[in-house]
């Protein structure tokens, strides 16, 4: 009989936090150096984030985020797509790293008249609220955004800094699937 693989929930925190760190460690190495290896690195991490890798999903984000000067452009959308993928596939230390960008949908979420009901069918307590409750979010916003990490991982790194008008368009966004999130979470 075949088995079935079975996405983990979540990456744990420092779990998630110590993959992050040795590969990043490794391509900062190469970028130290001025070595053709951080490209190479980088599009192999593409194609394991393309197939499902949490942690290299995180990595990517963070490389695009800022770029890196002669060897990846800045590319703030992709960043974006990419840390709330492994957010929505469960890593805690992605989830963290939204928190900020998410507050509104978060506070939305806990002040609603629902929350009693999302935190008993999710098993919500002290220790998992920013996890669950951000996991929910991303989900809700990979889904509403299309995003697909074989089709990201696929995609040219191309320039494309960050814009008020892209930071609106995302907030929108939030704001939009905030109902749908609850609702979500209440089945």
């Amino acid at each position: 009989m075949d088995r079935i693989y079975k996405r983990p929930e979540y990456l744990d925190y420092s779990e998630a936090l110590s993959g992050f760190t040795k590969l990043r460690k490794e391509l900062n190495e190469y970028i130290e150096k001025k070595s053709n290896k951080f490209n190479i690195t980088f599009e192999d991490l593409k194609v394991k984030a393309g197939e499902g890798d949490i942690i290299a999903m995180d990595v990517i984000a963070y490389y695009y985020k800022t770029g890196v000067p002669d060897m990846l452009p800045e590319n703030y959308e992709k960043y974006i797509k990419w840390e709330l993928v492994a957010a929505a596939r469960g890593n805690e230390l992605a989830i963290e790293k939204l928190q900020f960008m998410l507050e509104v949908a978060y506070n939305a979420i806990i002040e609603s008249e629902d929350y009693e009901n999302i935190v008993y069918k999710n098993d919500i307590d002290d220790y998992n609220t920013i996890y669950v409750i951000g996991k929910n979010i991303c989900k809700m916003l990979v889904k509403e955004m299309q995003i697909f990490p074989t089709d990201l991982a696929k995609e040219e790194n191309d320039y494309k800094p960050y814009t008020q008008e892209r930071f609106i368009l995302l907030r929108k966004t939030i704001d939009d699937i905030i109902p749908k999130v609850i609702k979500f979470m209440q089945s």
